[in-house]
C-alpha cells in the first residue's frame, strides 16, 4: 500500500467509534504474522517429515546395534550419483 492508502486508512479508522475491546480485537489482527504461502508450507512439512524419518532411523539403528552412514560417506555417495 502507498502512504496515501495508509493515511486514508488510518482516517477511516479514527473515524470509526470503536469499544475498547473492539480496538484491541484490531490491533491483534494488525500485528498478526501474515500467512505463509502454500509452497512455504509444503516445503516446510517435506522437511519435518524428513527429519522425523532420519531421527526414526537413526532410533533404530542405535536400537538394533547398526552402524549408520558417516555424513563423509554419505557425500562420496551424492557425488558418484552426480557422476553417473
Amino acid at each position: 500500500m502507498s502512504t496515501l492508502e495508509l493515511n486514508n486508512l488510518w482516517m477511516y479508522i479514527q473515524g470509526m467509534s470503536l469499544a475498547q475491546d473492539e480496538r484491541e480485537w484490531l490491533a491483534g489482527k494488525l500485528l498478526e504474522p501474515p500467512l505463509e504461502d502454500p509452497e512455504t508450507v509444503r516445503q516446510k512439512a517435506f522437511v519435518k517429515e524428513s527429519l522425523c524419518r532420519a531421527l526414526k532411523e537413526v532410533e533404530d539403528a542405535k536400537r538394533e546395534g547398526r552402524k549408520l552412514q558417516t555424513l563423509d560417506e554419505f557425500l562420496e555417495e551424492l557425488q558418484e550419483e552426480n557422476q553417473v
